[in-house]
């Protein structure tokens, strides 16, 4: 039986280290301001929509402070990827092992989430990595640095240089970035347990499937 490659570690300082990646200002790519600067005075969800909020709302207010990984994904995290209406051509994957060669480094990472062109289980083209779904207190492991791996894994498989979108979830903190080249930027914390920036981050993630149609998708 072939020996199982060893992945480089997926924190944040190794993978400046061995890939001269770099971490720019929060207005540094207007890319990451673009995206996140949703206009909120003229968005609202349905009646049926705005329930589904509402509910998964009440009960990260409840039990964030207490939930484990699997608990935040299931009761929260999903209610607002469901919002946020990804669907055909764009294909949502879970749970996902992902590996390439980067500048001859082997890299390795599982994808709790991720957005791709694909045909069933065939992941073509990703888009877009939500990486680390962590408690607020406890936790173990760099949610940066498994993000940027699975962003770095996709750069190298697309080798297309189009940019490549992330997001990484600490409890009811929700950040956003955007590798581009060796450059990556992460936005500020969006609060999820405040109702309207979880209103927000619905619409940040309605945003990011129009940039996908429009601009990564071949």
């Amino acid at each position: 039986m072939a020996k199982k490659q060893k992945s480089l570690e997926l924190s944040e300082a190794i993978l400046i280290e061995n890939f001269g990646i770099e971490q720019l200002e929060a207005t540094a790519i207007p890319l990451l301001s673009e995206w996140i600067a949703v206009d909120m005075s003229n968005k609202k969800l349905n009646d049926a929509e705005n329930y589904m909020l509402n509910m998964a709302h009440k009960k990260l207010i409840k039990n964030m402070s207490f939930w484990n990984e699997e608990e935040l994904k299931m009761n929260f995290i999903s209610m607002i990827i469901a919002l946020a209406e990804f669907q055909d051509p764009i294909k949502s994957y879970y749970d996902r092992e992902m590996s390439a060669m980067v500048e001859g480094i082997f890299l390795s990472c599982k994808a709790d989430m991720l957005l791709s062109k694909g045909i069933r289980e065939l992941i073509k083209a990703p888009y877009f990595f939500l990486h680390e779904y962590k408690r607020e207190k406890k936790y173990s492991g760099d949610p940066i640095g498994q993000m940027l791996g699975g962003m770095l894994i996709a750069q190298a498989q697309n080798n297309n240089g189009k940019p490549i979108y992330g997001c990484y979830v600490q409890g009811r903190f929700w950040f956003f970035s955007i590798l581009e080249g060796k450059q990556y930027i992460i936005s500020k914390a969006f609060d999820a347990s405040e109702k309207e920036e979880a209103l927000q981050i619905v619409f940040i993630l309605r945003k990011l499937k129009q940039i996908i149609l429009e601009r990564l998708m071949d």
